[in-house]
């Protein structure tokens, strides 16, 4: 799937739900979400229960790490993915090419950087901080689409 489908996905999701909060796109598409002790590494994952989709989170995590996890676990669901992925592990937070962990990650960069305006950031890493996309997804972000459609004009410049 391409980097533009699923940029259509969220912001037909975000539209449709009015939010960008991943728990709350959760609660519309009634997903569950539980929490659980899954050992040190991982981090979260995503299954059908008999026909019930459910986000396990480690309750080991931060809830800095919870919410990316969210946000990744919930791109598998919306990019119809089978429930036979990868765990999100703290080991395999990387940057890949294809697949549908790279969908995932793509969804979840997505999700964070909805409808953020660059003009309004001092830096690329200011908006990366502020849209709480960690270090190792940076490589996902669409800079080129985020700088394309900043708004020059939306709020009030010291030029």
């Amino acid at each position: 799937m391409s980097k533009e489908l699923i940029r259509d996905k969220v912001a037909k999701l975000v539209k449709k739900f009015d939010t960008t909060d991943p728990v709350k796109l959760c609660m519309c598409l009634d997903i569950q979400c539980e929490f659980h002790d899954l050992g040190k590494d991982t981090m979260g994952f995503r299954t059908e229960i008999c026909r019930i989709s459910y986000i396990a989170l480690n309750s080991r995590n931060s809830n800095e790490d919870n919410f990316i996890t969210i946000c990744h676990e919930l791109g598998h669901h919306v990019c119809g993915h089978s429930t036979n992925t990868e765990f999100l592990k703290h080991s395999n937070l990387i940057y890949v090419r294809q697949g549908v962990e790279y969908e995932a990650n793509t969804f979840m960069v997505e999700l964070l950087t909805y409808g953020v305006n660059a003009a309004e950031y001092m830096s690329e890493e200011q908006l990366l901080r502020d849209c709480n996309v960690p270090k190792w997804a940076e490589r996902y972000v669409d800079w080129n689409y985020i700088k394309n459609n900043a708004d020059l004009k939306s709020f009030d410049s010291i030029y």
